[in-house]
């Protein structure tokens, strides 16, 4: 029984699930399984990276700045992959329409060298 708790702790990974930290959080494991908590998150930066974030987010002034700034920095980059994607298009139509009009100058005045050869 003890093994399917423990076993319960982690991913297949070897990572904590989000269970194991809410209950390491909540003070909710057993002492056993906070031992084991504890040396794992010693031994592994993401998730005591995860810990902190946990931590950070219970406190909902933290959390409400975190998902403001998150959203601006999503905007901020849907925005500028939006003026890549129409800037390209446009400077290919640009290109074309002064090539064209090369093009037909070039046109005219060889049309007319042929008609008056001087």
């Amino acid at each position: 029984m003890k093994t399917a708790t423990h076993s319960a702790l982690f991913i297949p990974g070897g990572c904590l699930t989000a269970q194991a930290f809410r209950g390491y959080l909540n003070g909710s494991l057993s002492a056993t399984e906070q031992i084991r908590v504890k040396e794992h998150l010693r031994s592994c930066r993401i998730c005591s990276d995860a810990l902190e974030g946990y931590k950070r987010h219970r406190n909902q002034d933290f959390l409400q700045g975190d998902l403001e700034m998150l959203s601006t920095r999503i905007r901020k980059r849907y925005a500028a992959h939006l003026n890549r994607k129409t800037t390209f298009p446009v400077m290919i139509v640009i290109v074309l329409i002064i090539f064209f009009i090369i093009i037909l100058i070039a046109y005219y005045i060889i049309r007319f060298l042929l008609i008056n050869p001087s």
